[in-house]
């Protein structure tokens, strides 16, 4: 079963027939990858402008590893390793690799954002998420959370109440360390 095909419509049984096996999963790093180029053409549009529009190239081309490595460093290792660890409070039966193609898995819509900045990036306009129609953002972002509810789920055998709490308690850090800094 190919996730990147079944995901959209089927993501229950698509988690469901990706972990049932109990050989060594490999990492599926193209949702990183992609999900990277769009966090680094965003950011280099930012960074561009400081040194003036025909630098706007050269920063995308430097920023794409860049961008690459940021979204595997936050989504493929510190947010899963979290994930794991606050799930192993609760006796959940994942692994550190598993819980990292939950999160590869999950953010695939995401390659929807590329397109979209790519599209704008051809015609001259800003290529920033927040250019993009707004409830396309949000159905984004949504389905997003509900695939990584799903995933955490079934990887942690967990039902979704518990999926969302370790969720949640893994993003907690986060917010207050972002609330003192805005504080």
């Amino acid at each position: 079963m190919d996730p990147y095909k079944t995901i959209w419509f089927a993501p229950k049984r698509t988690f469901e027939n990706f972990f049932q096996s109990e050989s060594k999963q490999p990492v599926y790093f193209l949702p990183f990858l992609i999900f990277g180029a769009s966090f680094a053409i965003e950011q280099s549009y930012a960074i561009g402008n400081l040194f003036g529009d025909g630098a706007l190239i050269w920063t995308a081309l430097i920023m794409i590893p860049v961008g690459i490595g940021v979204i595997y460093l936050v989504f493929g290792l510190l947010l899963p390793g979290l994930t794991h660890w606050i799930g192993s409070i609760w006796k959940g039966d994942s692994t550190p690799r598993q819980m990292t193609n939950v999160y590869s898995i999950s953010i695939i819509p995401y390659c929807i954002l590329l397109i979209y900045q790519l599209a704008l990036f051809a015609t001259g306009t800003e290529p920033t998420i927040e250019n993009m129609n707004g409830l396309t953002q949000y159905i984004i972002r949504l389905w997003t959370f509900a695939l990584l509810i799903i995933g955490i789920a079934r990887v942690q055998r967990f039902n979704y109440g518990l999926a969302l709490l370790n969720l949640l308690l893994t993003y907690l850090p986060f917010l207050l360390i972002a609330l003192m800094i805005r504080g």
